[in-house]
């Protein structure tokens, strides 16, 4: 874990949600095939606001037309989560074709219920 994330954890710990974003947001530029796992935790925590989530659903975007297959997941799990099921669905397929096995069960589940839950 670099010193970076453990910062951004520590900010998270005490619910400087801005700061905390700004900095996993800077750790996933970093990466060479970034997920923004922990940006996609924190909307489904409700910890960002709009306008960082508008930020991370770019990102998200960037990623997905790159074919980053883990990036998508995250990205349809969060669309689902947010009510935005008919996208989400097409996101997730999205991961499924690009190899990630629990995006097909996150869409059956999805289809089945409403829910990825």
């Amino acid at each position: 874990m670099s010193a970076d994330y453990r910062e951004g954890e520590y900010a998270l710990s005490m619910g400087a949600y801005v700061q905390a974003f700004e900095i996993f947001m800077l750790v996933e530029q970093e990466q060479a095939e970034p997920t923004f796992l922990k940006c996609c935790q924190m909307v489904m925590a409700n910890q960002i606001g709009d306008d960082e989530r508008k930020e991370l659903f770019t990102k998200l975007e960037q990623q997905m037309s790159r074919n980053n297959g883990r990036a998508t997941y995250n990205y349809g799990l969060v669309l689902a989560h947010t009510g935005q099921n008919p996208k989400a669905q097409e996101v997730l397929n999205q991961a499924a074709l690009l190899g990630v096995p629990e995006a097909k069960a996150a869409l059956t589940k999805l289809l089945l219920t409403g829910s990825v839950r």
